[in-house]
């Protein structure tokens, strides 16, 4: 699943002023859940490895990877309804440690052999390891929900949703997996595929920041459907930079998608508009057969894939803002929430 839209270089943004604020809060928290201060087998250290601290060597590195927006959103959806940061951050690192468990198993499945700039762990260490840490970063996520900083009642709804959501993480995956070997696939199965694979940990960290942080109901609906609509919107976003973006911009190399056989959005859009002579390329490339990347490419171009994306991504966000307005937030709450979903999905900042 996807560590979409980790784009490096940016500065003086929100998104990176609330990795300052919050980030080194969240890396603390998840070394604890690691246990890292005990880390003397090679085991832990290859999952400390997916986090970014330590190198290939297992040397203690001290280099941020990633931009952990999933817990930053717990984080700020608690502080938005009044908790705090302190009640919601187990939660929050178990949220980021479920995602690096749903990436080492996806780069195996995919055959990536790279991730954030750096190689993948079952590039390194084998397939076999990479799915040994995947499965230990799932247990250790899980046991991570149990120490959120509420009542039982609240930690048991959040460790039901919490499974509910890993279940439809892992369901996503099996139908993203399942588009390779089809010629059929529609938009719809598409949208219906992102909303599990990509939205549900969106969603479901929204969500879990506003039940730790006692939101009502009524609040914690619209958030998650701001989450559900932001997931959708980020994915189809990555999936425009998993085929147009550089290697420096993304840590993967371009057109790995392609190779792959994924049939993403641009793709699916592209084969339901484009004419002759590209609906050929785009309908051998659905069929499996060894098209050339560089003339898909070319394809996906010529018949407007690119255009018809970003117009979904505009629209899932318009989405997103809708819902957020029948949430029980304050101008300045809804600002931040609106901001970094824009952030995330490479759009113009919304004015305030």
């Amino acid at each position: 699943m996807p560590g979409v839209g980790e784009k490096d270089g940016m500065s003086d943004t929100a998104l990176q002023r609330m990795v300052k604020k919050h980030g080194p809060s969240i890396d603390r928290e998840i070394r604890r859940c690691l246990a890292l201060g005990e880390m003397n087998t090679d085991f832990v250290a290859m999952m400390a490895y997916q986090f970014g601290y330590v190198d290939e060597r297992l040397r203690p590195i001290h280099e941020s990877i990633g931009k952990r927006f999933r817990p930053l959103l717990c984080l700020i959806a608690c502080e938005a309804v009044g908790g705090s940061v302190e009640q919601a951050m187990p939660v929050a690192a178990g949220i980021e440690i479920l995602h690096n468990f749903s990436l080492v198993h996806d780069d195996i499945e995919d055959r990536d052999a790279t991730r954030r700039h750096r190689p993948t762990v079952w590039k390194l260490w084998g397939e076999a390891q990479g799915i040994n840490v995947g499965d230990a970063l799932f247990a250790i996520a899980a046991r991570a929900i149990l120490d959120a900083s509420a009542d039982i009642a609240t930690v048991l709804d959040i460790a039901r949703q919490f499974g509910d959501t890993a279940r439809a993480l892992t369901e996503g995956q099996y139908l993203d997996m399942t588009f390779e070997a089809r010629t059929d696939v529609k938009a719809d199965e598409y949208s219906a595929m992102v909303a599990n694979k990509t939205g549900a940990l969106i969603e479901f960290s929204l969500w879990a920041g506003g039940r730790i942080g006692d939101a009502d109901e009524k609040t914690l609906n619209a958030i998650r459907m701001f989450g559900r609509e932001l997931g959708k919107a980020f994915q189809i976003q990555d999936d425009i930079s998993g085929i147009w973006a550089s290697q420096d911009r993304t840590g993967k190399e371009p057109g790995t998608d392609l190779r792959n056989g994924k049939k993403t959005l641009p793709v699916l859009l592209a084969a339901e508009h484009a004419h002759e002579p590209y609906r050929t390329v785009l309908n051998a490339y659905a069929r499996g057969e060894s098209v050339d990347v560089a003339q898909v490419m070319d394809a996906l171009s010529k018949s407007g894939a690119r255009v018809y994306a970003e117009e979904r991504v505009r629209a899932h966000l318009a989405g997103a803002r809708l819902a957020l307005g029948s949430a029980q937030l304050g101008a300045t709450q809804v600002s931040t929430l609106l901001t970094l979903a824009a952030e995330l999905t490479g759009q113009p900042v919304p004015r305030s």
